[in-house]
């Protein structure tokens, strides 16, 4: 791999792992943007980032990369496991409820403590997501016959939505957003129970 390679690995991966708390207090900015932008997008949010604090990145070498070669390369990071897929705790939140999580999980008391509590304030700091996943798979077995018997079938998550889950789980200020309102009327009878 180039140095502009690695150095931009680098920058996404602190990007993707690092907690919001974390990033502010780095002078970091932790809000991401849809990437409708294509390529420009993943480098705008990570100069908006980076912007403001005091170790310097080279992005005037990936600004002069070609947009398709940028593309690759942030696929070839994910593919290989050097990068995340963008976390958006809001669009967790939307999930967390949507998906019916909130059947077995709670947030700040909205929500059934059936498994543990996804309250952001006992998650570990700082956030692993990968240890999330490993605590996700410790207890496959349980949640799978749970989702067999609540929906009848195990709830289908995709990389990109486990991201933004683990991200929601994280994210204290997101979470203060949960209502019970949120909540679609198919699961509302189950947190009756």
């Amino acid at each position: 791999m180039s140095h502009v390679t690695l150095a931009m690995a680098a920058v996404a991966v602190s990007m993707a792992l690092a907690p919001a708390g974390a990033m502010a207090a780095a002078g970091h900015s932790s809000e991401t943007k849809d990437d409708d932008h294509g390529a420009s997008a993943p480098l705008e949010q990570m100069r908006e980032m980076h912007q403001g604090h005091e170790h310097g990145h080279d992005f005037e070498a990936i600004e002069e990369m070609p947009p398709e070669q940028v593309n690759r390369m942030m696929g070839l990071m994910r593919d290989i496991g050097i990068a995340l897929p963008p976390l958006d705790a809001e669009r967790g939140r939307k999930l967390f409820v949507d998906k019916g999580c909130v059947v077995c999980h709670s947030v700040n008391g909205v929500g059934v403590e059936v498994g543990p509590s996804l309250d952001a304030a006992e998650m570990p700091s700082p956030m692993n997501a990968f240890e999330f996943a490993a605590r996700m798979w410790r207890g496959a077995s349980a949640m799978t016959a749970m989702q067999e018997a609540e929906f009848g079938a195990v709830i289908d998550l995709t990389g990109q939505e486990l991201a933004d889950l683990v991200a929601f789980a994280h994210d204290a200020e997101e979470q203060k957003k949960l209502t019970l309102d949120q909540v679609p009327e198919k699961f509302r009878d189950k947190l009756a129970q």
